[in-house]
């Protein structure tokens, strides 16, 4: 939007809720008169359209697919009309929550002014607004026995704000409440207050390619409630509820993003390295299964560096006496001159996998193989 307008876009209108399809169609009454553009949100991608000027019947955007897109892509899910601005316009830097009050902290709105706040409450009750601005900032005076889930601000027909919110200090009364979230591509961590162990929270997660997927999740004697995501997509807004409760409706990100399927070692991996003194450098003596080309090492007897795109374990052993030879191979692992050490489990790092072994003694030999589940502890090479 920023690339269109010479001054920051303002929101004018927004739709969310009950759409579908591939495209989307307003009234002359339903488009405001100061919109300039529209954006329309299909999972991760958002499609940027022009709105006439005066229009005298429904108009209609769609959205079509372009290089780089899936051939079939998602639903519209959320719309928003903007303005371009001829001036700096209003706007709200900051918003601060708490049970007691809401400060809003704005730009270019004149002393005096009014803006309409409107603030959900988790108990489904919603109350409306009119602070004044004084110096850059408006209060809002809340109940303070009720969380607040969601605030929207507008000021002269400009949407300033709409997103969902959660008092710092809430639980706001005694109220079933959500004090805190941690998000990453694997799961979701909820901690709650007021709820009993064993009840059970409804969870909604929308992910950026569009889809959704809902969970009933329990919480535990701490109040902690974990929801176990896919892995491979990441979320994008998280819903909360509790009994006919809204707790939660915000946009989130994981931590961890972005989030990908993870790779999976190869079936039958089996190969064990010797190294050549002559060549200098590590090379597979025993190869029961997998490809060798798929692994970087880099390193000596003393020290060395194994990386590949999959996750792997690896076993090895060192020498014991000051012997020149070390027998290698699997089946002399056991040899009274080379003693096998616990498996290491390769580590993700840059895009990779990897695992170093270091020795003050000399390394006889390593094997890459396969560990529990692609994803566990390494098991045993005995």
């Amino acid at each position: 939007m920023r690339e269109v307008c010479e001054n920051e876009p303002v929101a004018v209108a927004l739709f969310s809720g009950g759409l579908s399809g591939q495209c989307f169609t307003l009234s002359p009454e339903e488009i405001p008169e100061n919109a300039d553009y529209i954006t329309l949100k299909a999972g991760q991608y958002c499609f940027l359209g022009e709105v006439p000027e005066d229009p005298q019947e429904d108009v209609t955007w769609c959205i079509e697919q372009s290089n780089g897109q899936p051939d079939r892509l998602p639903d519209i899910s959320n719309v928003t009309l903007y303005t371009c601005p001829d001036e700096a316009p209003p706007s709200v830097d900051d918003v601060d929550v708490t049970c007691e009050q809401i400060v809003i902290t704005t730009s270019n709105i004149d002393d005096g002014e009014t803006l309409d706040v409107t603030v959900d409450f988790s108990d489904g009750s919603t109350e409306e607004y009119t602070p004044t601005v004084t110096d850059n900032q408006a209060t809002v005076t809340l109940p303070g026995d009720r969380d607040p889930v969601d605030l929207r601000i507008e000021y002269d027909g400009l949407i300033l704000f709409d997103a969902g919110v959660a008092a710092s200090d809430a639980p706001c009364g005694d109220n079933p409440a959500v004090t805190d979230i941690e998000v990453t591509c694997a799961q979701i961590t909820i901690q709650t207050t007021n709820i009993d162990e064993g009840e059970q929270l409804d969870v909604t997660v929308d992910f950026t390619d569009g889809s959704t997927e809902t969970y009933i999740s329990t919480v535990g004697a701490t109040g902690v409630v974990t929801v176990e995501l896919p892995g491979d997509r990441d979320p994008e807004r998280l819903t909360v509820e509790y009994e006919g409760l809204l707790l939660f409706d915000q946009l989130v990100a994981a931590a961890d993003a972005p989030c990908r399927r993870q790779p999976e070692c190869p079936p039958g991996l089996d190969i064990v390295y010797k190294y050549y003194k002559k060549k200098g450098k590590w090379c597979p003596k025993v190869e029961t299964g997998g490809d060798p080309d798929a692994f970087s090492i880099e390193g000596d007897r003393k020290k060395v560096t194994i990386s590949a795109p999959f996750p792997f374990a690896v076993s090895y052993a060192v020498q014991q006496k000051k012997h020149d030879k070390c027998y290698d191979g699997q089946k002399d692992t056991h040899h009274k001159n080379c003693k096998e050490q616990d498996p290491v489990l390769a580590e993700p790092v840059d895009g990779q996998y990897c695992a170093t072994i270091s020795c003050k003694k000399k390394i006889c030999w390593f094997r890459v193989f396969c560990p529990e589940d692609n994803s566990g502890d390494p098991v045993s090479n005995s």
